[in-house]
């Protein structure tokens, strides 16, 4: 008989794959140094800036319809010029029509004056005879201490308290109830840590500006004191 052949067994290897190393954790990225400081100082720099921006000069504005006639406009103008002048706080007046400057003048002169002893009001008769609907002319009553304060602001957001400070004090020479100089000297004291000296000058500012901006600022400024 013939001989039974052997079957073979298949023989199937597995082949070990190397295990992988864990990989090293990555690093974070890490701060400068000195990063939490630098940011201290920006927030510090923004903080100053802004409080310095509350320091801006004010300047106070009117409308005034002249539809129904010039003399009686310029007879508010005038009443609100004899005013500011009592109270010392404003030395000039601007007045445009139409976003165009017309006039700028000594607020004595347009507090003692009447309309017909300016040349310009003849022109603008007859700008305004022709316009159709309401004519208004804006006014402002500014400052010349408004440079100052202006000066002063920029040093104060740059952190130069002592030249913000001499800004401030020479408006204040030419206007002495300035309230954007009464506040924004305030403020340069109370970052210089002169609390008494900063509530003294915030004080005169509420004083000075009760119901506008630069006064609502000093308030704030007293009440967190």
């Amino acid at each position: 008989m013939p001989e039974a052949k052997t079957r073979r067994r298949k023989v199937t290897r597995r082949i070990r794959r190397p295990t992988p190393e864990p990989e090293a954790p990555k690093d974070e990225p890490r701060e400068e140094e000195g990063g939490d400081w630098t940011q201290l100082a920006d927030k510090a720099a923004k903080k100053v800036r802004e409080m310095a921006d509350k320091a801006g000069p004010e300047v106070k504005k009117m409308a005034v319809d002249v539809s129904e006639g010039l003399d009686g406009a310029f007879t508010k103008v005038s009443e609100q010029a004899r005013d500011l002048m009592a109270k010392g706080q404003h030395t000039r007046v601007r007045i445009k029509f139409r976003g165009k400057q017309i006039a700028e003048l000594p607020i004595a002169v347009v507090a003692a004056a009447e309309v017909a002893s300016f040349w310009w009001f003849g022109p603008l008769r007859v700008v305004i005879g022709h316009v159709v609907g309401k004519a208004v002319l804006d006014v402002e009553f500014v400052s010349n201490a408004d440079a100052h304060v202006a000066e002063g602001k920029k040093w104060l957001a740059d952190g130069e308290l002592e030249k913000a400070v001499a800004e401030f004090d020479k408006a204040l020479a030419m206007d002495r109830r300035c309230a954007g100089a009464l506040l924004g000297k305030g403020i340069a004291l109370k970052i210089r840590g002169d609390r008494a000296g900063a509530r003294e000058w915030f004080g005169k500012a509420e004083e000075a500006d009760p119901r506008g901006e630069a006064g609502r600022e000093a308030r704030r400024h007293l009440d967190n004191l």
